[in-house]
């Protein structure tokens, strides 16, 4: 069987055609102003009358305020005192810094100076300071057996659960003699009424205090700048006898390190070791300066000695021009056997020249020659002898004058080291003798300092006068502000009691939160009336009159007329539709608990009293109820029997009788209830029942629970979402909504179900608490 075009799913097409509703969710939460007064004009008379009963014992109690009178006095920080003489004090007056108005305002508001004042102004004595002896109150009996009942029902309960009942323990009493006690309550009391104010951007100091007694006020005020000044006199006496004490003690100490580091100390040890001065510095470095010179010119003969040797040595008697660049140091006996070498060497060669190198005449020449040559060879040698000695004494020379030099260096760092203790000795001695004389004359001062008259760094510039009227309480501002406080806990009263109220509670709300057209208001069918009279119950043959699915006589049958004929579904001809099936209509909910069986059951019924045929599929195979409601009971198969193919449409297909509904139940439990309801079985399903009848209802699981309700949204002509009036919240049902539409169900308008008349005509709009009870899954054997 081919299905129809229209009950088709969208699939990847979209959405359906048709109306698109404004967006629902996050928008719904938003505050409404309009709607927020709206809410509280109607709720008027309760905060008029929560604000009078709060008030009135408020007002009584301001009137019975005793007043209270202020005084002040101010005194300014003045940091350049005059001084009869040129001595510096002990403790430096104070400067102009950013801390220190803040620094003596903490010492207006010590404990310390609170102490003094209550003892020079006795405020023990004062009425309004006078201890109040503790009187146990009317309610006291009665706390005590509380906490002794806590007590004992927490010693019976194991241990977390005892830490939570039993009472915290009573504070302990305050360590102390009695005196002590008073004084710390009287201090307490009294700083509570004393107020310190700094000036802005100045060094004034305002100094208030509060009192039930004018006199007392101006009297506290006064003693309080009068004892601070007192404090700082007191102070700065106390500094320089400290001072002057201390340095007393000192003085012995500091001539007892003068006599042990001064003078006679340095020159004791300049004497020890010896450090006279030469002429332009010490012995030692002068004697360093003449052998560094000594050994400068040992070591240049040295050099110059062992050159002259080098060229001697190089040198061959026998051939006269190695003698022409050597160093004889000018020996005459050389100078002559030179010249004479020379000589000879020239006739020799003018002889070879004339004669020839063996002619006679050159035998005598070369014989003298040789022997010259055997003589000369022997000076030289003498030469190199004689050098060879100085080079040796040179070196022992430069060997005694360096051991010279490395003892007067030993001796010169041993000075140096002598010099640097001498020089810090002698800084010693004249820091000793200078901290002895700055005690000594530092001393003085301070005793001179003692013998004068302190004088503060602050003074008062005015004093406190005892007030002309009273300062508090401002008893017409209080109670204003009392006014206001008790309107404000009655509105926040009256806004509890409303957002205590849950969920959507009219059709304006279906229509602005969830973006719906509200198709009809249910009212509420108790248990009684939902299982009386249906086929096969309990009570079967009861008084029809009372069957809360009879065609009229009650706000309910009224109310599903009424909603059958906003969806058209009741024909005003006599004759069918011509060339078109029966509609599916699916019913579904955003949780469970809202009505929607029981609606579909009555739709249903009054359909058929209108002459419709009508078919009710059970959908839900996890909590199936139709059978219950129509029917003679649970059929042994249903809807999943039907789909999975163990039966048939005629097998499944029950009619009841009294309402002449036909009816499919859910059928056994399977696993996955999802597969069959999207398998082409239960689209071939729907189509072949709309053929035979003119309205198939879908009973559908909620859509927040479970996805049965999405798998067959698309396959329903209409989609009816069902909320309970004044308990599903606005965001649930947005939710629901959204993802109905997102898988292309065509939600034909919302139905408020469960609707309190009464409350429903006198009750505001616009609370909308979250929330709505789970969905639980029933088990499967």
């Amino acid at each position: 069987m081919e299905a129809p075009e229209h009950r088709l799913p969208p699939g990847a097409a979209g959405f359906a055609s048709g109306l698109v509703a404004p967006p629902v969710g996050s928008g719904a939460d938003k505050v409404d102003v309009k709607r927020l007064a709206q809410t509280l004009w109607r709720q008027k008379w309760l905060i008029l009358g929560i604000t009078a009963l709060l008030w009135l014992p408020a007002v009584l109690l301001i009137n019975a305020m005793t007043p209270l009178y202020s005084s002040s006095s101010v005194v300014v920080i003045d940091p350049h005192p005059n001084r009869v003489i040129n001595i510096p004090s002990v403790s430096e007056p104070m400067g102009i810094y950013l801390d220190t108005v803040n620094t003596e305002v903490e010492i207006l508001r010590s404990r310390d100076l609170a102490r003094r004042v209550v003892e020079t102004l006795n405020l023990g004595q004062e009425p309004e300071y006078m201890a109040i002896d503790a009187k146990p109150g009317l309610l006291t009996p009665l706390m005590e057996e509380g906490r002794a009942l806590l007590a004992g029902l927490g010693s019976a309960l194991p241990e977390p659960l005892a830490g939570l009942l039993t009472p915290p323990p009573r504070p302990a009493p305050v360590g102390g003699s009695a005196e002590e006690i008073e004084s710390a309550r009287l201090i307490d009391a009294f700083q509570k009424t004393l107020r310190i104010s700094p000036g802005v951007q100045s060094r004034a100091i305002r100094i208030s205090v509060e009192a039930k007694d004018a006199q007392l006020a101006a009297r506290a005020a006064n003693t309080v700048a009068q004892t601070y000044i007192a404090m700082q006199v007191e102070a700065k006496r106390n500094a320089t006898m400290q001072a002057s004490d201390w340095l007393q003690s000192r003085l012995d100490e500091l001539r007892q390190d003068m006599t042990a580091t001064g003078r006679a100390a340095v020159e004791a040890m300049r004497s020890e070791t010896g450090m006279v001065k030469g002429r332009d510095a010490p012995l030692v470095n002068e004697e360093m300066s003449a052998l560094n010179g000594q050994l400068a010119e040992a070591r240049s003969a040295h050099a110059n000695a062992q050159a002259r040797l080098r060229q001697l040595q190089t040198v061959r008697p026998g051939n006269p021009e190695s003698l022409s660049g050597a160093d004889i140091g000018g020996d005459p006996i050389i100078t002559g056997l030179r010249q004479r070498q020379a000589a000879l060497s020239a006739l020799l060669a003018e002889l070879n020249a004339q004669y020839g190198d063996r002619h006679p005449a050159l035998t005598r020449p070369s014989a003298e020659l040789r022997e010259l040559n055997a003589t000369l060879s022997t000076e030289i040698d003498r030469v190199v002898r004689g050098l060879r000695g100085e080079v040796e004494q040179q070196v022992a020379r430069i060997q005694d004058l360096t051991r010279r030099l490395e003892g007067l260096r030993t001796e010169s760092f041993d000075t140096l080291q002598g010099e640097v203790r001498l020089r810090e000795l002698q800084r010693q001695a004249d820091a000793s003798d200078d901290n002895y004389r700055r005690a000594v004359t530092r001393l003085k001062e301070t005793q001179v300092l003692q013998a004068l008259e302190m004088t503060p760094d602050v003074r008062i510039v005015s004093a406190a006068a005892v007030s002309a009227g009273p300062v508090g309480p401002g008893k017409t501002v209080m109670a204003g502000l009392a006014a206001v406080v008790c309107g404000a806990i009655a509105t926040g009263i009256a806004l509890v009691r409303t957002m205590s109220q849950r969920g959507v509670y009219s059709s304006h709300q279906v229509e602005a939160l969830l973006g719906l057209p509200a198709v009809g208001i249910v009212p509420l069918l108790g248990r009684a009336r939902r299982s009386g009279g249906y086929p096969g119950g309990p009570d079967k043959g009861r008084d029809p009159a009372r069957d809360p699915y009879a065609g009229t006589g009650s706000d309910f049958a009224e109310a599903v007329w009424r909603l059958c004929a906003r969806l058209h579904l009741v024909r005003t001809g006599a004759g069918p539709a011509a060339g078109k099936g029966g509609e599916v209509i699916m019913l579904t909910s955003s949780v469970a608990g809202e009505g929607k069986t029981t609606l579909v059951v009555a739709l249903a019924a009054f359909l058929a009293d209108a002459g419709r045929r009508v078919v009710v599929i059970d959908c839900d195979t996890r909590r199936p109820t139709v059978h219950r409601l129509l029917g003679d009971g649970r059929p042994p198969k249903g809807l999943t029997e039907l789909l999975a193919g163990d039966a048939t449409l005629d097998q499944v297909l029950h009619l009841d009788d009294r309402r002449r509904v036909a009816v499919v139940a859910a059928g056994s439990p399977v696993d996955r209830p999802q597969t069959l309801l999207g398998s082409k079985a239960m689209l071939s399903l729907l189509v072949e029942l709309s053929e035979r009848y003119d309205v198939v209802i879908l009973d559908t699981p909620p859509v927040l629970s479970v996805s049965d309700a999405l798998i067959l949204a698309p396959l329903a002509d209409r989609v009816l979402y069902v909320v309970r009036w004044a308990r599903t919240a606005s965001s649930l049902a947005g939710a629901g909504i959204k993802q109905v539409r997102q898988v292309g169900g065509r939600i034909g308008g919302a139905i408020l179900s469960m609707v309190s008349a009464r409350e429903h005509a006198s009750l505001e709009y616009g609370a909308r608490p979250p929330g709505g009870r789970s969905y639980r899954l029933r088990r499967i054997a």
